[in-house]
C-alpha cells in the first residue's frame, strides 16, 4: 500500500481538481490549499519512502498541470481576476512541455525529471492562484499576472534549453 499511496494522492489531486469549478466561492481557498498540499505532499512521501514509480513520475506532472490549468481557467475566466493570457500561456507551454516529453520518452525510454525552475515555478503559480482567490484588487492581481508570466516563461526556456541539450547529446535527462 505505502508504495501506491504517492500515486493515489496525484490521482486524487487529478480528479479533484475540476471540482474548483464549481465549488462554492467561501470554500474556495480551503479547497485549492488542500490540493496545493497534495502536491508537495505525494513527491515527499514517494522520495521518503524511496517508492518512486514510473507511473507516479508521469501522473504526478499530469495533475500538476490539470491542477493549474484549471486554477488558472478559474482566475482568469470565472473570478475574471486574472489576465486570460496567463491562461493561454500556460496552457502553450505545457502542451510543449508534454510534446517534448513525449519526443524524449520514444527516444530514450526515460520521462523528464522536473527541473527547479519547473518547482519553483509551480510553487509561485499556485501561491499566486491562491492570493487571487483571496484578494480582489485590480492592481495586486495585474502584478499577480506579470509574475506568474514571468515564471510560466521562464519555465518554458529553461525545458526547450534542456530538451535541446538532451537531444543533441542523445541522453536523456
Amino acid at each position: 500500500m505505502i508504495s501506491n499511496l504517492p500515486n493515489l494522492i496525484s490521482l486524487l489531486r487529478l480528479v479533484l481538481a475540476p471540482i474548483m469549478l464549481h465549488i462554492d466561492y467561501k470554500y474556495l481557498p480551503l479547497f485549492f490549499f488542500s490540493l496545493a498540499l497534495t502536491d508537495a505532499l505525494d513527491g515527499f512521501l514517494a522520495r521518503r519512502w524511496h517508492v518512486e514509480t514510473k507511473v507516479g513520475k508521469v501522473l504526478d506532472p499530469l495533475a500538476d498541470k490539470v491542477f493549474l490549468l484549471t486554477a488558472f481557467y478559474l482566475c482568469s475566466f470565472e473570478l475574471k481576476r486574472l489576465n486570460p493570457f496567463v491562461f493561454l500561456s500556460l496552457l502553450a507551454r505545457d502542451f510543449f512541455i508534454i510534446f517534448g516529453a513525449l519526443v524524449l520518452w520514444l527516444r530514450f525510454k526515460s520521462v523528464p525529471s522536473p527541473s527547479p525552475i519547473g518547482k519553483m515555478t509551480t510553487l509561485a503559480l499556485s501561491l499566486s492562484v491562491l492570493l487571487c482567490i483571496l484578494y480582489e484588487s485590480n492592481t495586486f492581481n495585474l502584478f499577480l499576472s506579470e509574475v506568474c508570466l514571468l515564471f510560466v516563461f521562464l519555465s518554458w526556456i529553461d525545458y526547450g534549453f534542456r530538451g535541446i541539450k538532451a537531444l543533441k547529446n542523445q541522453t536523456s535527462f
